[in-house]
């Protein structure tokens, strides 16, 4: 389980209370417990007295300092997902109950359908290279749907976030924010802060091709889709609590990548072949590494291993983003 202290724990009793609210002082709570993963919101299973089984999802407890970027992502999260299924025939969980007005919890909590099936991530290590492909084939199919959801401005969700008609504008101030709260937190980073607002401003032009805002999720990893074992198909796509209104080429499937492989031509589209393709990508993979650098300060994670992988990533980016021309 990954402790981190944005997690809010609550009681059985708490516990119980949410499910009478959500869903009537005649439907009992059986069981509940915390769910392993998450790295930000607290996450519980409960099991109903009819044996059904459901997703409770808490934000942060009020006190905790979180990143700019993270203010209400819960709020962002249930609207992106009634969007998704409004929108696309994608596995995504229905809400079944929301609630923001703190009475029960100092937090904000939704309750969401329970997705069947196992997690990619524990799943992938015990499957040949066919299996892998054709999950991995029908993940970047689902990735193109969410990316087909079109909004009109670029930006995050947030009603409080500002929003602008151009991708170069909203992505440097995604950037600035997450430095901002480097100095907030005291971060140390490979390079000044201004050195790396600066190299952001010096590859702005490569985000000018970039003119419609589509619906990113930016976070499905592996951990965030869940399989069923027996059939291999996609059960569930999960935890869209970071999505963003932005270009699709921020996607997970396009971290790291330069060009394409067979697995992104299940995509339907061909983006790392667009004008700038290579350095916006660059940009972006510098965006997530800053950010999980960053974040370590906020979370007190009880293990160095994210910030010892994210932080030589981010340096090798500023110093690959340095040669660029």
């Amino acid at each position: 389980m990954v402790e981190s202290i944005s997690k809010t724990q609550i009681t059985r009793e708490q516990a119980e209370a949410i499910v009478a609210l959500a869903f009537g002082n005649h439907v009992l709570l059986q069981r509940f417990e915390e769910c392993d993963e998450g790295w930000f919101n607290a996450v519980h299973r409960l099991e109903l007295d009819d044996g059904s089984q459901c997703i409770l999802k808490i934000a942060p407890p009020p006190a905790i300092r979180v990143l700019r970027y993270e203010h209400d992502l819960i709020t962002t999260e249930v609207q992106a997902l009634g969007l998704v299924r409004e929108r696309t025939g994608l596995p995504v969980p229905a809400v079944l109950a929301w609630d923001n007005s703190c009475q029960l919890l100092p937090s904000p909590w939704f309750i969401m359908e329970h997705c069947p099936g196992k997690l990619l991530s524990s799943l992938r290590p015990d499957l040949d290279a066919d299996a892998q492909y054709a999950i991995d084939a029908q993940v970047a199919s689902y990735v193109a749907s969410i990316n087909g959801i079109t909004g009109q401005t670029f930006g995050r969700p947030d009603s409080t976030a500002p929003r602008d008609s151009v991708w170069s504008v909203a992505f440097t101030r995604l950037v600035d924010d997450v430095l901002a709260d480097a100095t907030d937190a005291a971060v140390r980073l490979p390079v000044p802060a201004t050195a790396i607002a600066g190299l952001v401003a010096s590859h702005s032009a490569a985000l000018d091709p970039v003119t419609r805002p589509c619906l990113v999720h930016w976070d499905l990893w592996d951990s965030n889709v869940l399989i069923d074992p027996d059939t291999l198909k996609v059960a569930g796509l999960i935890d869209f609590e970071r999505v963003l209104w932005a270009d699709p080429l921020m996607e997970a499937q396009f971290a790291g990548k330069r060009s394409h492989d067979p697995i992104l031509g299940a995509y339907g589209q061909r983006l790392l072949d667009e004008p700038y393709a290579a350095t916006r990508r660059c940009l972006y993979d510098l965006y997530l590494y800053l950010t999980m650098t960053v974040e370590c300060a906020y979370r007190n994670y009880p293990t160095d291993d994210i910030e010892n992988y994210a932080r030589p990533r981010l340096s090798a980016l500023i110093d690959e983003l340095s040669t660029m021309r």
